[in-house]
């Protein structure tokens, strides 16, 4: 090998070892400005909008129930025959009174055996009559010793056979007229056909639904109540009823019975309010919200609902504490869903900075302050402001 060659090569090699050196301080210099321009990142900044405190509040003791809207009166017209329906009088959403004809069913094989039941009726009371005579006539023959006491007594026994024959033909006729009453439909309530079951010239079954009568004049809520707080329940008490799609509106009503009996499963126990419909705007199977006040007022330390979060199943709150987040659990009393409140009985003092907007990828850590404004270019934590990249609003 020449020494230019050597020459060269040594060069060369000495150029890599250089280039080496000089990537691997690269790569360390740029860690070292990550690190530096991660630890330069800035705290979450919250508002005074943001941040509430523990304080006492006067809460409404109500408890709220959900229900639904059912008629006091309702039924159920139900066929008493088995036969074709020839007319129907009645469409859903009609009125009608107690007694109205809503249906007819076709009623000429009852009128055929009618007419039959009628003769052999006839016939049985003639049969009667003969039997009536003979017997007449062989008591005065056995009294006069014409004839024996037995032919007396045959006598006797064919009239009272031909009696009970009278009363059968007479029980089959009534039974064929009262069919015939049944073939003319009738309702057995005032109020507004809900729902029409058949058509004319459909054939029905016996006990088959034929119209759902629903009177809206007097309804009730029923709600469904825990079991530990039917006792601070009482009849009579007074409600106020919300109706879902009525917003704004709120009914008088009141407890006017409870269940003696939880429901099975839900282990909730029924709880009836009477509802006056005097405008006639409520329908039967509205869901309805029912307040029920069950005790005086009281003031107690409370935070507004949305400062509460749930994780795992468990009341939490966000405390800005020495510049962090900070996670703490909560044990929650009574609820006041009119003023948005919820009673704290421990977890937080008076003197925590809670969080009272909800927002999400909220971390136990995090660096954290409060601003009195929004400085420009700072990153707020705020619904309508940018924030740092760990953070996003509802």
């Amino acid at each position: 090998m020449t020494k230019r060659r050597k020459f060269w090569i040594g060069a060369i090699a000495a150029i890599l070892v250089v280039g080496g050196i000089g990537a691997a301080v690269g790569v360390r210099g740029a860690a070292e400005r990550g690190k530096e321009k991660k630890k330069e990142t800035p705290p979450l900044e919250f508002t005074q909008r943001d941040v509430v405190r523990l304080a006492p509040h006067s809460l409404a003791q109500e408890l709220v129930l959900p229900g639904n809207v059912l008629a006091v009166s309702q039924a159920t017209v139900r066929s008493k025959l088995s036969a074709e329906v020839r007319r129907v009088h009645v469409r859903e959403g009609d009125r009608v009174a107690a007694g109205h004809i809503v249906a007819e069913f076709d009623t000429a094989a009852l009128r055929t055996q009618f007419a039959e039941r009628t003769a052999a009726l006839e016939s049985a009371r003639a049969q009667l009559e003969q039997t009536e005579r003979t017997r007449q006539a062989n008591a005065q023959l056995v009294q006069q010793n014409f004839i024996s006491k037995n032919a007396f007594d045959t006598a006797d026994s064919a009239y009272r056979a031909q009696a009970a024959a009278v009363e059968a033909a007479r029980a089959q006729l009534e039974q064929t007229q009262l069919m015939l009453n049944d073939a003319v439909v009738r309702t057995p309530i005032a109020g507004q056909v809900a729902k029409r079951y058949v058509q004319p010239g459909e054939k029905v079954s016996f006990d088959a639904p034929l119209f759902a009568i629903v009177d809206l004049a007097q309804l009730e809520v029923q709600a469904q109540a825990p079991v530990a707080d039917v006792a601070r329940i009482a009849r009579g008490a007074r409600a106020e009823v919300e109706i879902e799609g009525l917003s704004g509106r709120a009914f008088a009503g009141r407890v006017d019975r409870i269940n003696p009996s939880a429901e099975p499963g839900t282990r909730t126990i029924n709880v009836y309010v009477a509802l006056a419909n005097e405008d006639s705007v409520l329908r039967a199977g509205m869901f309805a919200r029912v307040r029920l006040h069950v005790g005086a007022d009281k003031e107690v330390p409370a935070l507004p609902l949305s400062a509460v979060r749930i994780d795992n199943g468990q009341p939490i709150v966000w405390v800005i504490a020495d510049g962090k987040l900070v996670r703490r659990q909560v044990r929650l009393g009574r609820r006041d869903e009119r003023a948005q409140l919820v009673e704290i009985v421990e977890g937080v003092t008076p003197a925590d900075q809670v969080i009272a907007t909800k927002f999400d990828n909220l971390r136990d850590g995090l660096a954290a302050k409060i601003i009195s404004g929004t400085p420009a270019g700072s990153k707020v934590a705020d619904k309508d402001a940018p924030r740092a990249p760990a953070l996003n609003a509802n």
